[in-house]
């Protein structure tokens, strides 16, 4: 029984968007693209994104555009071209305003 407790705790610590790192202090911005649900963590000219949605077999070509959208929104700022580095769950950017 005791057990099962702590692993339930684990599991929900465990889904939570976390960035950890350097991101950890700050807030997350919510923001929707298409079907996609991501946290954006903003530290001056670096962004990381965290898709938040459940989607059934995520491909990186149809996330990844969609993360550095959310970044555009989230930023007011475009991606600079060849710094986007990540997966479907979470990505890196730098952005340029």
């Amino acid at each position: 029984m005791r057990f099962s407790a702590l692993l339930c705790i684990f599991l929900t610590i465990a889904g939570c968007s976390s960035p950890g790192g350097r991101y950890r202090e700050i807030e997350p911005v919510f923001v929707t693209v298409e079907s996609s649900e991501f946290d954006i963590y903003i530290l001056g000219d670096e962004v990381r994104a965290i898709r938040t949605s459940f989607e059934v077999l995520p491909r990186i070509q149809v996330i990844g555009p969609r993360a550095v959208i959310a970044m555009e929104r989230a930023t007011g700022c475009e991606v600079v071209d060849g710094s986007f580095t990540g997966d479907q769950a979470m990505a890196d950017a730098r952005v340029s305003c």
